[in-house]
């Protein structure tokens, strides 16, 4: 009787190995596109993010025929202590649907993200549950760092320079769209809205307690320059002092006003290899505040004229400054 062998069918190794290293290629390839995909619908999110928000800024300057300011304070007898950090944010809050928490904020109360008095301190517990309110139109959905609670990523622009006020002493300072001192209205911006900025983006603080991320933290600075260039000197000198005692928490709440968390500053380009720095003796900080993302090559630019554009890296650091003042008489498009 004849025995019929059943021919056995398989893979041989160099077979398994070739298909393997083939889809291995293909998602190599696959991998990139789909990750590039993922961010074009993050930063489409983001612009229209920061485009809501120019609705709202529009709206709010046309019910008080101003903008909001980057700086709320007051004086209080018979100390005088500064009342009011709230940011430019919590004052546009009606004009983004969110007028219950709006109406949830006390801004007869004194607050302070750095409460010096007992009246600041009551302030801030009255506003403890606003403070703890998150707000997704605030947040970038690029930036994957902490404080996603009550976290902001879109910044107020206070103008070029590192100090609060103008004068000549401080000549690029406070000339911005939300003034940190002073008050600015459509007609008091001689460049135009459509030639100044409005809002940028800037990445949320590491919260770390060790080394500093320069692309997030603030390095401390000592003592306080004249303008932005002397600021980018300063900032180069402080990071080389090593990479603790610096602040972490930037953008951790919406609610304070500051360079620290809300506000942001022109003097150098997006995205800058200086590390920025402040001085936190100061309620709110001095210093350099640069707009910063997770986006590839840049970052996305809100103009007072409630229009959005995408601003790279590279961007020339006069056209960019030029962008950042609401006075300087500069020809930037």
């Amino acid at each position: 009787m004849k025995r019929v062998h059943a021919r056995r069918r398989g893979f041989t190794l160099v077979e398994v190995i070739t298909v393997v290293g083939v889809i291995l290629v293909v998602l190599g390839l696959a991998l990139p596109a789909v990750q590039a995909a993922r961010e074009s619908a993050r930063r489409a999110q983001c612009l229209s993010n920061l485009h809501q928000l120019g609705v709202a800024l529009q709206g709010y300057h046309d019910s008080f025929l101003c903008f909001p300011r980057g700086f709320m304070g007051g004086v209080f007898r018979p100390a005088y202590l500064y009342l009011g950090f709230y940011s430019i944010h919590s004052r546009m809050l009606p004009y983004l649907d969110q007028t219950a928490i709006y109406d949830s904020i006390n801004f007869a109360l004194g607050a302070s993200p750095r409460p010096f008095s007992p009246i600041e301190e009551a302030g801030n517990a009255a506003n403890l549950t606003t403070l703890n309110t998150s707000i997704s139109l605030f947040l970038c959905p690029t930036d994957g760092g902490p404080f996603s609670g009550s976290g902001v990523n879109y910044r107020g622009n206070v103008g070029v320079g590192p100090i609060n006020w103008n004068s000549v002493e401080f000549p690029d300072s406070n000339n911005g769209l939300f003034p940190e001192s002073g008050l600015v209205r459509a007609a008091y911006v001689p460049d135009g809205l459509s030639h100044t900025a409005a809002l940028s983006e800037r990445l949320r603080g590491s919260a770390g307690d060790e080394a500093l991320d320069p692309d997030r933290d603030f390095w401390p600075s000592h003592g306080y320059v004249a303008t932005a260039d002397g600021q980018l000197k300063l900032c180069s000198i402080e990071a080389r002092g090593g990479s603790k005692g610096g602040f972490t928490s930037a953008g951790d709440h919406w609610l304070w006003s500051g360079r620290e968390r809300t506000l942001y500053c022109h003097g150098q380009s997006p995205n800058g290899r200086v590390p920025d720095c402040l001085d936190l003796n100061i309620v709110t900080a001095l210093g350099m505040t640069t707009a910063r993302s997770s986006h590839p090559g840049g970052v996305n630019l809100l103009m007072g004229d409630g229009s959005c554009r995408w601003v790279g890296s590279s961007i020339d650091q006069a056209v960019w400054r030029g962008l950042g003042t609401r006075n300087g008489g500069e020809l930037v498009e």
